[in-house]
């Protein structure tokens, strides 16, 4: 297994993963498509980056984590870059779901539910999966790592993540590795915790 910087070419994989780690939250009542889209434009954006886990299979993908230094900026990319293929199958799901509608109104507040005024050299963890397979054998841990070095070789100081409060198995994983609870909010009609991990500083030079 190797892990390897998230890329486009991931996204169908990407999207499949999450449909199936994170059955009943927004992104996943969109569907594959718009979640594809997402994992296609994400590694693309200045404000996006991440990694994958391949199997020794070649196309692989048993996992990945995702992140953003700026989710309005990776947001508004989203809206108007990508909007024409994100417009077809959006509306096509909201129309079967209008209750998306409210939901993707709430999503343009989120980045002010997150972040505090001022603030600076935060990242946010957006996603991290790993196939059903594949868990129990470190791959989380390992993706976790890389972007938190990662973090630290761009100079940013915490790593924040939102896991929603009845995910108690997702909440031991965040509190294993070293993030502390800071408040609640509520959005999308479910309470959502968010957690931060202060992160060490990569020295200049490698020092």
């Amino acid at each position: 297994m190797t892990i390897v910087e998230l890329a486009p070419e991931h996204a169908t994989a990407a999207a499949h993963l999450h449909l199936a780690g994170q059955s009943g939250t927004f992104l996943t009542e969109l569907g594959p498509g718009v979640l594809t889209v997402f994992y296609r434009a994400l590694p693309r954006s200045a404000a996006g980056f991440g990694f994958a886990a391949w199997s020794g299979q070649p196309d692989q993908v048993i996992g990945f984590v995702s992140a953003t230094t700026n989710t309005g900026q990776l947001f508004l990319e989203m809206a108007t870059r990508h909007l024409g293929e994100l417009l077809p199958v959006t509306l096509a799901r909201c129309l079967r779901h209008p209750i998306l509608l409210w939901h993707s109104a709430q999503t343009l507040a989120y980045p002010l539910l997150t972040r505090e005024p001022g603030e600076k050299g935060a990242a946010e963890l957006l996603s991290i999966m790993v196939a059903p397979a594949w868990r129990g054998q470190g791959i989380g841990t390992r993706l976790l790592e890389a972007l938190v070095g990662e973090c630290g070789r761009r100079g940013l100081t915490t790593l924040d993540v939102m896991v929603d409060a009845a995910n108690q198995g997702a909440q031991r994983f965040y509190r294993r590795h070293h993030f502390v609870e800071r408040r609640q909010i509520s959005l999308y009609g479910r309470a959502l915790c968010l957690y931060r991990r202060e992160l060490p500083q990569a020295h200049p030079g490698g020092q």
